[in-house]
């Protein structure tokens, strides 16, 4: 007698969340992109109906195909309104006090410094969030977070929880226009953050001194955890390293070391998230000891969940901390009342309830690389690990490193190469590395803060710590030289990032499931992924460009021909600055080999030429130029310019000041002059 067919649950039957996770996404993405225009009362309103059609249905108790996919409709039509709200409620811009909708230069604004003050080349930096505005003799509530820099005329007098009076003088935050930049100013308006503004420490009023008695039990912590650290760990890097991993405070981190784990792709043992939190338990676990039974786990959970929190809290809350103490904390009520845990189910409820506490996240990077490194792991590590069994507990361990770290490049090499253009070459090394380190790193932290009451014990531990960070820095360093330079610029677009995750799809597909349909796919795949780049190659070896970057107040000219750049005009004395503009340039161009030519100050291209005018000029001999790039903020008379080179189109350099600027475009626009301005257009760039 043949067996009753059984039916197989597929993926998002055993894992129900991906359900309600994938339409609040799509709402959130509709929001943030603008695919959707509508008030906030409306989605409500929309939300209200389905419900109640829900509702009814359910309660009428109808059956059939008809009913099943309607009410299946408006279960996601709930959830994806629900997200287009959330959105809408987080943006500050729908709020009625947010102090952007009335921007007034003769206003004054009463602000709290949430955050110490960080210091800039020749600022710092201060985050405020608003408490008032007052103006024409009233005090108007008000809302919304800033930044403010002030000059560096003297000592840094404020701290957090200041109040201080500030000038209106707020300016949109813009990127600086350079080609494929980091988009800073989007990236501060999906925190919130739209204005900034620059003035002097005289500019400033102190209102109120921060009151010690309002500071959080958490702040607290976290600087008292601090200063421990300071006190036991002499060494600058290895301070600045260990207040970043065990503390979420990266304001001593040194950005040379950052940079070096970025490439040798370790960066993620930084920021707080899921191995931190597994590190906290292990420790609070091993308090337990004597708790050998397994129906007193709960009990290690328990003490554990508020533990874990308040240690996520202190180390800032970040988007892949959040989501390592919601994965936590559903394990743990899993376990506490005995239900049985599907680990692909926790990931995508703690997805949802992350983006239902915060949306904008999901278009965070730190939040998708963690949760893409999560769903990576739970998808291919038992199969990865399944490769070799060894036997001895060490090598046991080794091997178990190193299948995760398979398991997670399987899904975040494209997304890291996509955001971060590196893939690291070493990276099973690397990383096994760096999981052993971490542990060691954080439990010798642990220790120093825990023991801090004995400074003889706390001195020798902090020692012990700066030599293993001093170390491991050293291998990090080495590895980071022996990557080919070509894997540093590695570039994947929109689109092919897309198909780069179908090929991966179906190969897993085919692998795991033996399924013919998903390999034919993914081999089709490839090949469209291919004629993609081969189109990149060509597009690339035929590119002509010249690009003066917006630097601040430096400049930096290069002519892209095919896949070199060469330097036309620079200023060696701002390195770091001119490398953090041209970067994203030559990665995306493809063009960072350098061509070695000559300085000189006229260039021809293609039968145009480009005159770089860095000093003064005398004299009326007339020398026709069609562009003119000027530098010398003493050549402030576009009139006499045009006589003499008959430009069509000044370019004026980053050397001027914002007022002379300003009289320099308003001449312009009155002798129908056309001018680019490098500090409020952007980079110049001009095909050839």
């Amino acid at each position: 007698m043949k067996r009753w067919p059984l039916h197989k649950a597929y993926f998002w039957e055993t894992a129900p969340f991906f359900r309600a996770l994938l339409p609040l996404v799509l709402g959130i993405v509709c929001y943030y992109n603008d695919w959707l225009t509508m008030p906030g009362s409306n989605g409500l309103i929309i939300i209200c109906i389905a419900f109640l059609l829900y509702l009814t249905i359910t309660i009428s108790q109808k059956s059939g195909r008809s009913f099943s996919v309607f009410s299946f409709l408006l279960l996601n039509a709930i959830m994806f309104f629900s997200g287009y709200i959330i959105s809408y409620s987080d943006d500050v811009q729908n709020n009625v006090t947010w102090f952007g909708k009335n921007i007034n230069t003769r206003n004054a604004y009463l602000a709290r410094v949430t955050d110490a003050p960080s210091e800039k080349e020749r600022s710092w930096k201060v985050a405020v969030n608003m408490i008032s505005m007052v103006g024409n003799g009233k005090i108007q509530t008000a809302t919304g977070k800033a930044f403010i820099y002030l000059y560096k005329d003297g000592p840094m007098l404020l701290h957090k929880g200041d109040s201080i009076l500030v000038p209106g003088k707020w300016q949109l935050i813009k990127n600086a226009g350079n080609p494929f930049e980091f988009n800073y100013a989007e990236y501060c308006r999906r925190n919130n953050i739209y204005y900034e503004q620059s003035c002097s420490p005289n500019n400033i009023r102190l209102y109120a001194a921060a009151d010690p008695a309002t500071t959080s039990f958490v702040d607290k912590a976290h600087n008292w955890c601090m200063q421990q650290l300071d006190n036991y760990i002499t060494d600058a890097k290895t301070k600045g390293l260990m207040q970043a991993m065990l503390l979420g405070d990266e304001v001593n981190l040194d950005q040379d070391i950052r940079q070096s784990y970025s490439d040798t792709g370790i960066v993620h043992i930084i920021a707080i998230s899921g191995s931190h939190v597994t590190i906290i338990f292990m420790v609070i676990s091993a308090l337990f000891w004597w708790l050998k039974h397994k129906k007193h786990l709960w009990v290690k959970y328990a003490f554990a969940l508020p533990l874990v929190w308040m240690y996520v809290l202190m180390a800032g809350a970040s988007p892949s901390a959040i989501r390592a103490a919601l994965m936590f904390s559903l394990l743990a009520f899993s376990i506490m009342f005995q239900k049985n845990s599907n680990n692909l189910n926790l990931l995508f409820a703690a997805a949802f309830l992350v983006l239902c506490i915060q949306p904008a996240w999901l278009l965070s990077t730190g939040f998708q690389l963690s949760f893409v490194a999560v769903l990576s792991i739970i998808l291919f590590y038992k199969r990865v690990y399944s490769w070799f069994s060894p036997s001895h507990k060490i090598i046991k361990f080794i091997w178990a490193s190193a299948a995760a770290s398979i398991a997670v490049e399987i899904l975040i090499a494209p997304l890291v190469i996509y955001y971060f253009h590196s893939f690291p070459l070493l990276f099973i090394i690397v990383n096994v590395l760096a999981y052993l380190f971490m542990g060691v790193v954080l439990i010798l932290g642990i220790a120093i803060i825990a023991l801090s009451f004995a400074p003889p014990v706390a001195q020798v531990i902090g020692i012990c710590t700066v030599w293993i960070v001093t170390f491991f820095n050293k291998i990090v360093i080495w590895m980071q030289a022996i990557d080919p330079a070509s894997f540093h610029f590695l570039v994947l677009k929109n689109v092919e990032l897309l198909l780069t995750y179908i090929v991966i799809t179906g190969i897993a597909l085919f692998l795991i499931k033996r399924q013919k349909a998903a390999l034919f796919t993914a081999l089709a795949t490839a090949c469209v992924l291919l004629i993609s780049f081969c189109n990149d190659e060509w597009i690339n070896l035929h590119r002509r460009l010249l690009v003066v970057y917006n630097t601040e107040k430096n400049n930096q000219a290069e002519l892209i021909n095919d896949k070199t750049y060469s330097v036309l005009n620079t200023d060696t004395s701002v390195t770091k600055k001119i490398a953090y503009a041209v970067n994203p340039a030559h990665t995306n161009f493809a063009a960072w080999r350098e061509e070695k030519i000559s300085p000189t100050e006229i260039v021809d291209l293609n039968g145009e030429t480009m005159l770089f005018l860095n000093h003064s000029i005398e004299g009326p001999a007339r020398f026709p130029v069609n562009y003119l790039f000027i530098n010398d903020p003493k050549e402030n008379d576009p009139v006499k310019l045009q006589k003499i080179f008959s430009p069509s189109m000044i370019i004026l350099g980053n050397n001027y000041p914002r007022h002379q600027a300003d009289k320099f475009v308003s001449l312009c626009a009155r002798n129908n002059i056309k001018v680019h301005v490098m500090s409020g257009d952007g980079a110049f760039i001009l095909n050839y």
